[in-house]
């Protein structure tokens, strides 16, 4: 059970087997393509680290870039995934990662082209909460549809890119949504902590949910074990979570 005031990410998480049968119970309301992207609107994902652009819309992303061209804000690289202490070796993984992230946009049909890396250190974007907001009000539009992890996600980097997102977008008057990552793994169904009042799905079509998994494959270093790792970062109830066939946002 997870204490109250509690978002520890931790363990294996909840497991699919729990959420699936609850959140088909719910009557969360589904939203469609044109309804959460207008034909006038540019869809902008901001993902703190390579694969949560993935994890958080994948795909969104994959239905959207079949018509548009949409914008990914990677803010970090990923360089701290695996706990490294050494500053070539962190170069090294950030480099690997940011690859792993192009090859599985591809897989979303979403093109190099397409992404803004901004380069921010990972695992220290709470401190920069401020500069990230200017990076990204720089970069939006009025029109953008903006996505972002939740403030609440319970991963640091997730929740200071959720705020930071939330205050640019505003600033700009952009529509926000924020995905749910990490709190799948931590929450309960049902949790009270949860404002599932403002939850909203998006089906995904086949094609979607299939281009979201083989996206996910392209992050290899995040599902191999390491020296210093004796679990992957994306362990199985992560994995089960991306084959869904619904995405979920919060509306602000």
């Amino acid at each position: 059970m997870v204490a109250v005031n509690d978002r520890a990410i931790r363990d294996a998480g909840t497991p699919e087997t729990s959420w699936q049968p609850w959140l088909n119970y719910q009557k969360i309301p589904l939203i469609t393509l044109d309804a959460l992207c207008p034909p006038a609107s540019r869809l902008v994902v901001i993902a703190p680290h390579p694969d949560d652009e993935v994890l958080s819309c994948g795909g969104l992303l994959a239905m959207y870039s079949g018509h548009r061209s949409p914008l990914v804000v990677a803010v970090t690289d990923g360089e701290a995934s695996h706990g490294i202490t050494d500053v070539q070796a962190g170069a090294r993984l950030g480099a690997r990662r940011a690859e792993e992230s192009y090859a599985g946009l591809r897989e979303l049909d979403v093109m190099p082209s397409s992404v803004v890396r901004l380069g921010l250190p990972d695992g220290n974007i709470q401190r920069l909460i401020p500069v990230l907001e200017k990076r990204l009000h720089a970069l939006l539009r009025p029109r953008d549809v903006v996505i972002s992890t939740w403030h609440l996600d319970g991963h640091p980097d997730h929740e200071a890119v959720g705020e930071a997102a939330s205050k640019a977008a505003a600033s700009k008057g952009c529509r926000m949504l924020q995905a749910p990552v990490w709190m799948w793994h931590w929450a309960n169904p049902g949790d009270n902590r949860i404002p599932w009042q403002k939850l909203i799905a998006f089906r995904l079509p086949f094609f979607a949910s299939l281009a979201k998994r083989q996206a996910l494959t392209r992050h290899r270093s995040q599902l191999e074990t390491t020296a210093l790792r004796a679990n992957p970062i994306l362990i199985p109830s992560i994995v089960d979570r991306a084959a869904r066939e619904h995405e979920y946002f919060f509306i602000n």
